[in-house]
């Protein structure tokens, strides 16, 4: 209780320090001037991110529950939405509440996946952002420079792979795709918003995500995300305004798309329980 107000306050700080020079106006202009097919186009790609990790559960359930991908994918909704809304990653507690609930997995056999699936997130993260760092500071285009980095990341996970035998292949296929996927979505969409470089976007797109893994975190990870991608993109104080601004409503895109598809998620189940309970009654 006490880390998560603490959290809460950071990030709080964090904000209105930034947004003290935020140009709210301005702000929905830039908004505004994105055509609403971006807008779209973006939102498909995120979801596309949601499908590609629902399918990394799969494959990493499917053998030992026999799990169903339908099934995968609103566990998945359902511990995406608590994990992005509740404050110090405190959602994460319902991953083995859900496999239990579900599946009847014990809590160390789903504590144990949990962690697994946190290590490989935070090891193709931080391959691709130490390639795309490096051909970024080589002056390579931001197109060039996450292609190249995905392709040397897959190099290493498949040689890793063939090594630890740690991990399906479909697994971290999936894994990789999604972080492809969701840098790309986030970096355009800050270049379209804040009329960042493309170069400067995709690191700001790097930086918003390891602000994500910060242990304080207001519900959203807000103020940690926008300050993480200003940092990162290596925009100075004279753009602070416009970066942190894209930043948010990059952060409010991504956020608003987890909380809405875990709403679906539970009317989804709520509807499959009524519709299992009508059938048991008949």
């Amino acid at each position: 209780m006490v880390a998560g107000v603490l959290g809460l306050l950071l990030g709080g700080a964090a904000l209105v320090w930034m947004g003290r020079t935020l140009d709210l106006p301005a702000l929905r202009r830039s908004a505004a001037a994105v055509p609403a097919w971006q807008w779209g186009l973006a939102s498909t790609g995120i979801l596309l991110s949601y499908a590609l990790r629902a399918a990394r559960l799969h494959a990493e359930w499917q053998p030992r529950t026999g799990a169903r991908y339908a099934e995968c994918l609103q566990l998945f909704l359902l511990h995406n939405a608590a994990a992005a809304w509740l404050p110090m990653r405190s959602g994460e507690a319902g991953y083995p509440l859900w496999l239990h609930r579900r599946w009847q997995v014990p809590p160390g056999e789903s504590l144990r996946s949990l962690l697994w699936l946190r290590v490989q997130d935070a090891l193709v993260l931080a391959l691709l952002s130490a390639t795309l760092w490096t051909a970024l500071a080589a002056d390579w285009p931001a197109t060039a420079a996450l292609a190249t980095a995905a392709l040397a990341t897959g190099i290493v996970v498949a040689a890793g792979v063939r090594l630890t035998h740690r991990g399906s292949w479909r697994g971290w296929l999936c894994c990789l795709g999604n972080w492809v996927v969701k840098l790309a979505v986030i970096a355009a969409m800050l270049a379209a918003v804040g009329a960042l470089p493309a170069a400067a976007a995709l690191r700001g797109a790097v930086g918003g995500e390891w602000a994500g893994v910060l242990p304080l975190q207001a519900p959203g990870g807000l103020g940690s995300y926008e300050a993480g991608v200003w940092i990162a993109s290596g925009s100075g104080q004279a753009t602070l305004a416009t970066v942190v601004g894209a930043a948010l409503l990059v952060h409010a895109l991504t956020l608003g798309l987890a909380g809405l598809t875990g709403l679906v998620a539970i009317a989804a189940a709520a509807l499959s329980n009524r519709n299992t309970s009508a059938l048991q009654t008949t």
